[in-house]
């Protein structure tokens, strides 16, 4: 095997994650969302190993999710957040992907396909305050005045909102919005409700309903800020040596010469870049592994290369050093970390993750 980057991913520590939160959740039943090729780390074997666990509902971003996860899981209920889109209404029905209908267009594609197919259910978003997707509540309220049999028409078996704040417990948004939520949905009694994500299974069961979809924190995310993060991390990114150096003379690292080593420091140079998603805002601030030995990267994220300072290895763990461990379970190297050091989420570190970086499944 060629030596390149290699994303080695925890199957057990995922299912794990999931368990935890569906234990946590007190509602009927807890979903697993696998959109983004499961947040970079793939969607496929991610999904099946959530489904040998128990998961039996999957939520996905698009049409193209739904049909490839599909054809590696024939009996699992499967929903797609963007809903059905025009010319798509038929890939759904002979597929049984389910849309989570988010406008009065989408309900009046999907009514003909529930008319004519019995297992053309749907669930149906209500915009609680992300201002993205979803009928608003008054927009809500005034269809099922005007239609009162509009949501059997298409099938809806679930109502469904978004937390737009629930990583943070004292964020007054949350209880707004679960107020909002509930008051929309006590004018279609009946229709099991889904409010929860990751952070919102932590807000207490109040908020929990029937269904919770947690997504980041099946991946390792922490599912609030500032606590300590319960669950595992899922994910290491180990990235073969190709060089180490020692300086002969004082010098600068790197394009734009924004460090500056000394001379005999040892430079090791690393097959990753931005390229392959190690993000250009990480630049002089992320931290690699060497063994049990924390390493500093000096310089910019290039495309194909990081370099490390290395000086401070113990020359026997260096010399038989053949990889920096750049994400994984480690102080500083966590996805929360690395995310912080990039002024970024969690999501963006996992999902930037690039094709050149192989998966590997344990």
């Amino acid at each position: 095997m060629f030596q390149t980057p290699t994303l080695t991913i925890d199957l057990g520590a995922i299912t794990a994650n999931w368990l935890a939160l569906r234990a946590r959740f007190t509602g009927d039943e807890c979903a697993a969302v696998v959109k983004a090729d499961a947040y970079g780390l793939g969607m496929a074997d991610v999904a099946i190993a959530l489904a040998d666990a128990g998961c039996d509902t999957f939520f996905v971003a698009t049409a193209d999710e739904a049909i490839a996860l599909r054809a590696v899981l024939s009996d699992v209920r499967i929903l797609v957040f963007h809903g059905v889109q025009e010319g798509e209404e038929f890939a759904f029905v002979a597929k049984r992907i389910i849309p989570v209908l988010n406008s009065p267009q989408q309900i009046a594609r999907w009514q003909p396909m529930a008319a004519e197919h019995v297992h053309a259910v749907s669930a149906l978003h209500i915009d609680t305050a992300m201002g993205r997707l979803g009928l608003q509540p008054e927009e809500f309220k005034a269809m099922l005045k005007a239609q009162p049999g509009i949501l059997e028409s298409v099938r809806v078996g679930l109502l469904l909102s978004h937390f737009a704040c629930a990583p943070e417990p004292q964020h007054p948004l949350n209880a707004a919005q679960y107020a909002l939520f509930a008051d929309a949905a006590s004018h279609a009694p009946g229709i099991p409700l889904s409010l929860c994500n990751s952070g919102g299974i932590y807000l207490g069961k109040e908020y929990h309903f029937n269904l919770a979809r947690p997504g980041c924190s099946l991946y390792g995310i922490a599912p609030q800020s500032g606590v300590a993060n319960p669950m595992q991390q899922v994910a290491t990114w180990a990235a073969p040596i190709l060089q180490v150096r020692t300086l002969e003379r004082d010098q600068t690292i790197g394009y734009g010469a924004t460090a500056k080593a000394p001379k005999g420091s040892r430079i090791a140079t690393i097959a990753s870049g931005y390229a392959d998603g190690v993000l250009r805002s990480l630049s002089n601030k992320a931290a690699g592994y060497i063994g049990k030995h924390r390493v500093p990267l000096i310089g910019r994220v290039t495309m194909d290369m990081l370099c490390f300072d290395v000086s401070a290895v113990p020359e026997p763990d260096l010399n038989t050093a053949t990889h920096i461990e750049l994400l994984g379970d480690r102080d500083g190297i966590r996805v929360d970390d690395v995310a912080e050091a990039a002024g970024t989420i969690g999501y963006e570190i996992l999902t930037r993750i690039g094709t050149r970086v192989r998966r590997v499944y344990v």
